[in-house]
């Protein structure tokens, strides 16, 4: 059976690349450190190591985050969390004057040429944290020095001091036709499916942080879809069919 038949065309490209690291830890027989998977990129990572005798692990620091680094390793290894070369970073500014975002932080990040798959997760609350791999944190300290035309400081933190900004998804069962994202879109807003298809079409969807404008795409388990207007869902399980021939789906939701 062809391994590649089970993901998307889009996705061969990240599959293979993860393939090559589970096949390097196989050959080596130790342990490999992949960069930063996004929620559908760990789906894909685990169905590959379960087809071997390996292990996989995840951390993208203190609890459950979003974006993970995963291990791929043999089972005599001891996982520790310096495994996973992990840095915290928070920042400092004038928050009197300034009001920085997510967007804020990241396009600061990506304009001084860091690489999206190097970065977890960021976090925007009372605080504003962010976590890289290890190696990147002197290129950081050295040139992410302004937000917004504002002055910063950022201090590498403990674990430990990591804000917890998760919110868990409000879980929801329910049956569709088909797993185009119209469908998937519409039973998350509760709207109808023609008004599904122009959020869609406006680029207001993303799914797993890259804009989808047709409607006839196919979701998958674990894909996160960014709804402009109303927040985020996450496609949780996706189970047989009915009698009247529907998909069964399990999909969470964090809606304003």
């Amino acid at each position: 059976m062809n391994l590649y038949q089970h993901f998307r065309n889009e996705e061969i490209e990240i599959v293979k690349f993860l393939e090559s690291l589970v096949e390097r830890a196989e050959s080596q027989y130790s342990p490999v450190l992949t960069h930063f998977l996004d929620p559908r990129q760990q789906f894909i990572l685990t169905t590959l190591v379960n087809r071997t005798e390996l292990n996989v692990s995840f951390n993208g620091g203190r609890g459950e985050r979003e974006r993970m680094r995963a291990l791929i390793y043999p089972g005599y290894h001891e996982v520790s969390p310096e495994d996973f070369e992990l840095t915290i970073i928070e920042i400092k500014y004038a928050d009197k004057f300034v009001t920085l975002t997510h967007r804020n932080v990241l396009g600061a990040l990506m304009s001084i040429g860091f690489k999206r798959d190097l970065l977890g997760d960021i976090l925007v609350g009372d605080k504003i944290q962010f976590v890289i791999a290890s190696h990147l944190k002197d290129f950081v300290f050295q040139n992410l020095t302004k937000l917004k035309g504002s002055r910063i400081k950022l201090f590498e933190i403990d674990k430990e001091a990591m804000v917890d900004t998760s919110e868990p998804f409000t879980s929801h069962q329910s049956t569709v036709s088909s797993l185009r994202l119209d469908n998937i879109v519409a039973l998350m807003i509760n709207k109808s499916r023609s008004i599904a298809q122009k959020h869609i079409e406006a680029e207001h969807v993303k799914v797993n942080h890259v804009v989808i404008d047709k409607t006839s795409f196919n979701v998958e388990t674990n894909d996160l879809i960014s709804i402009k207007g109303y927040g985020r869902g996450k496609i949780e399980t996706i189970g047989d069919r009915t009698k009247k021939d529907k998909i069964r789906i399990t999909f969470g939701t964090m809606f304003k």
